[in-house]
């Protein structure tokens, strides 16, 4: 994970504030709602939200569904994080989930319910951090990061994949 500006996305991730990102958390159910309802009035919307472009890049549905499952692991990481001293947090390959999960197999109603899900469960534990809680530690596979960090990995996994999402769905319905 880390801090800068993303070279692909053009997040800065040092800009982003604790209320930022439990505003940008609380955007993304709209925002990749909207993104899919680009294509949802064209008669192949299921094909389209499940073709990938090239066999090395995901989905508009399965980039979406990896949004929501990589939000969904932070809010109880924060929990932990709020509670115990330094835990240790491993995560999970993301490929591995998309392909073992089946993300592209899921409805587009189920991805964008666990969308809602996820982003409400994290925007409401971010909004039960203490100022002074902010820097407590956990340690992830890539390394310690501190709850802001994590409030913003989260915040760019979403802004990323959403842009992914998009790029995705220009790219197979070719306007």
């Amino acid at each position: 994970m880390g801090g800068g500006v993303c070279p692909e996305c053009g997040l800065d991730h040092h800009s982003v504030k604790p209320l930022d990102a439990i505003n940008a958390i609380r955007s993304f159910p709209r925002r990749y709602r909207a993104a899919l309802a680009t294509v949802s009035r064209d008669q192949a919307f299921d094909v389209l939200v499940r073709r990938r472009p090239e066999p090395g890049t995901w989905s508009a549905l399965e980039y979406t569904a990896h949004a929501a499952d990589m939000i969904d692991r932070f809010a109880p990481a924060i929990r932990r994080i709020q509670v115990e001293d330094r835990p240790s947090l491993p995560f999970f390959d993301p490929q591995a989930r998309v392909d073992d999960d089946g993300f592209n197999d899921r409805t587009v109603s189920r991805v964008l319910s666990d969308m809602e899900t996820a982003c409400a469960d994290m925007a409401a534990t971010l909004e039960t951090v203490e100022a002074d809680d902010w820097t407590r530690t956990g340690r992830f596979d890539w390394g310690e990061d501190d709850i802001l960090t994590s409030a913003r990995n989260a915040v760019h996994e979403g802004s990323h994949h959403l842009r992914d999402t998009e790029r995705v769905l220009a790219q197979v319905w070719g306007r």
